[in-house]
C-alpha cells in the first residue's frame, strides 16, 4: 500500500511529492546535486547541506587525535541514522534498516581528512567524500541529506497532509534537527502522518530530488576523460568494471580532479533525476499491474494449515505470475524501451506486488529478502508456526544461475530448517545456450532435491517479449497449425 492509498489521495499537479511504498523500502535515493535546481521553498537547501559539512571539516582539522574533543564532535555529527520515515535505500525487511553508525561516522570522518590533506579544505559537494572513501555509497550520502535537510522535509511533510486533509500524530523523530553550537543531533516529538503498516512516522520528499545514483559517484568520474591517462595505465575501457578500492585509490592520488569533475557537472544543462515514467530498474511501478491483476483474477486453495497447503498456494501465486508475464504483457514490466533488461529485481518485485495480494488472503506472510546466514533468500512465505517456503528466482543468463539451485537455495533452506523450497527461472533471451541450460533444468533440480533431502520445484517464466497478437500474419498462424497436423 503506498501514502496516496492509504489516506485516499488524489494527486493535483502541486503535488511533486514521491508516493512511498508504506511497507517495502524503494531503493532510491536523494541526490544532493539536484538541490541545486529545485528552488522554491528548498532555495538554500544545498547551501545549509554545505555548511553543516564545512563545520564538520573545521572539526577534522583541528583534531589532534581520534579522541580529541574535536574529532568525538566531528564523529557525532557526522552520525546518520537511516531515516526510516522516508521509505528509501537499500533496507533488507520492511522499512527499518540500521542505517549509518559509528563505523560509517569514521568512514566520513576518514574522507574528509584525505581531503583537507590533499587541498579540499572547504566542501563543495559531499559526493565528493563517497569517490575517496570505498565505504560511502548512494545509500550514506542519501541518508546524510536526509538526516541535515530532515526539518525541511518535516514541513514539506506537513504542507502535504494539511493541503489533503491527511491527519497527523505527535511522534518522536531521530535527528529532528541539528545544533552546530553544541556539536549534538536532537530528537524531538513531531506531528507528522502515521505509517497504519507499522505504526511509524512518514516523512515525504519531493520526487525530483530522487535518482538510482547520486550525479556525482566515483564510476562517472572514473569514466571521466579527466581520467583516460589513469585508464590507458590500467589498459581499462570505459564503462569497464573497476572496484571501488581501485577508484578510491586514484582519486586519493588525483583530488584535484574531483572537484574539477564535479564543479564540470554542476554546469550540466541536462542534470535530471530518476526517470519515473520508464522506470528503468523497475523498483517504482511494480505493485501497480500485478495488484491489480490479482484483484481480478482471484485463486482458491482449501485454507491454509500445513506445509503441504503452503505449497500448493505459493504454485498457484507463481502460476498466475507466470500467465502475467508470458500472456499478459506483464514481461513490458522487465523491459526498458531500448530494448536493454531491467534488473533482476524487477521481476521479484513483480513477483511481490501481485504474490502479497494473494497470500494475505490465506493469513500467509511474504518477506522479501531475508537473511539466512549466508545471504538473503528472495522470498521467504510462512504461515503459522512450521509452515515455511522459500522462494529463489534469478535470470536464466544470470552467471550465478547453477549457484541459485546448486548452493545458495539448499544453504538458506539448511539455515532456516525448511524442507521446501521453489526456483523461479526466467528467460530473456532465445539463444541455443539458453535452450540447453533450460532443458537441464529440470535434472538438476531434481539431483539437488535427492542429495539434500529436500523439496525442491522449479517454474520458468517465459519473459522475452511476445508480439501482440493483432499483429502476427494469418499466413503464420495457418503455418503453426499446419506444424502441430500430424503427418
Amino acid at each position: 500500500m503506498r501514502f496516496s492509498e492509504a489516506f485516499n489521495i488524489e494527486r493535483a499537479d502541486e503535488d511533486d511529492w514521491f508516493d512511498p511504498h508504506l511497507t517495502i523500502d524503494t531503493k532510491l535515493f536523494i541526490d544532493p546535486l539536484l538541490l541545486l535546481d529545485i528552488g522554491g521553498e528548498w532555495a538554500g537547501a544545498h547551501d545549509e547541506l554545505i555548511a553543516h559539512f564545512v563545520h564538520c571539516y573545521g572539526l577534522v582539522a583541528k583534531a589532534t587525535s581520534s579522541g580529541s574533543l574535536s574529532a568525538v564532535a566531528a564523529r557525532r555529527l557526522l552520525t546518520f541514522p537511516e531515516p526510516a520515515e522516508i521509505g528509501l535505500g537499500y533496507t533488507a525487511q520492511g522499512t527499518s534498516g540500521a542505517g549509518a553508525g559509528a563505523q560509517f561516522a569514521n568512514r566520513m570522518a576518514d574522507g574528509i581528512a584525505v581531503a583537507i590533506r590533499a587541498g579540499l579544505a572547504n566542501p563543495e559537494h559531499i559526493e565528493e567524500i563517497g569517490i575517496l572513501n570505498a565505504g560511502i555509497g548512494a545509500d550514506r550520502i542519501s541518508d546524510a541529506v536526509a538526516n541535515v535537510l530532515k526539518p525541511r522535509l518535516i514541513s514539506y511533510t506537513q504542507e502535504v497532509a494539511a493541503r489533503h486533509g491527511v491527519p497527523l500524530e505527535d511522534q518522536k523523530v531521530r535527528h529532528a534537527r541539528v545544533n552546530l553550537a553544541a556539536g549534538r543531533w536532537v530528537d524531538e516529538v513531531v506531528a507528522l502522518p502515521k505509517n497504519p503498516s507499522t505504526g511509524k512516522p512518514i516523512i515525504l520528499v519531493p520526487q525530483m530530488l530522487l535518482n538510482e545514483l547520486p550525479i556525482l559517484n566515483a564510476d562517472d568520474w572514473f569514466d571521466s576523460d579527466l581520467n583516460t591517462d589513469v585508464r590507458l595505465q590500467m589498459n581499462l575501457t570505459v564503462g569497464a568494471a573497476v572496484r571501488k578500492a581501485d577508484i578510491v585509490r586514484w582519486a586519493r592520488t588525483h583530488p584535484d580532479r574531483v572537484r574539477t569533475w564535479a564543479r564540470e557537472q554542476t554546469s550540466r544543462e541536462d542534470l535530471a533525476g530518476y526517470d519515473f515514467e520508464s522506470d528503468p530498474i523497475g523498483v517504482v511501478q511494480w505493485d501497480r499491474e500485478p495488484a491489480r491483476w490479482a484483484s481480478e483474477h482471484p485463486i482458491e486453495v482449501p485454507q491454509v494449515v500445513t506445509v503441504v497447503d503452503l505449497v500448493a498456494l505459493v504454485g498457484k501465486t507463481i502460476e498466475q505470475f507466470q500467465h502475467f508475464i508470458e500472456e499478459q504483457r506483464g514481461w513490458k514490466l522487465l523491459h526498458n524501451d531500448d530494448g536493454s533488461y531491467k534488473p533482476e529485481e524487477a521481476a521479484q518485485l513483480a513477483y511481490l506486488g501481485m504474490a502479497q495480494s494473494y497470500l494475505r488472503l490465506y493469513g500467509v506472510e511474504l518477506d522479501r529478502e531475508v537473511e539466512l546466514g549466508r545471504g538473503p533468500v528472495d522470498f521467504k512465505a510462512t504461515s503459522g508456526a512450521s509452515a515455511r517456503l522459500l522462494v529463489e528466482m534469478k535470470k536464466e543468463h544470470n552467471g550465478k544461475f547453477w549457484n541459485g539451485i546448486e548452493a545458495q537455495l539448499p544453504s538458506y533452506l539448511r539455515s532456516d530448517g525448511s524442507k521446501y523450497g521453489w526456483y523461479v527461472a526466467l528467460r530473456f533471451r532465445s539463444n541455443r545456450p539458453s535452450d540447453i541450460r533450460l532443458r537441464t533444468l529440470p535434472a538438476v533440480v531434481s539431483r539437488v532435491a535427492r542429495e539434500t533431502g529436500t523439496n525442491l520445484r522449479f517454474t520458468v517464466v517465459d519473459a522475452r517479449p511476445k508480439e501482440s497478437a493483432s499483429n502476427i500474419d494469418p499466413a503464420d498462424i495457418d503455418k503453426m497449425i499446419e506444424g502441430l497436423e500430424p503427418s
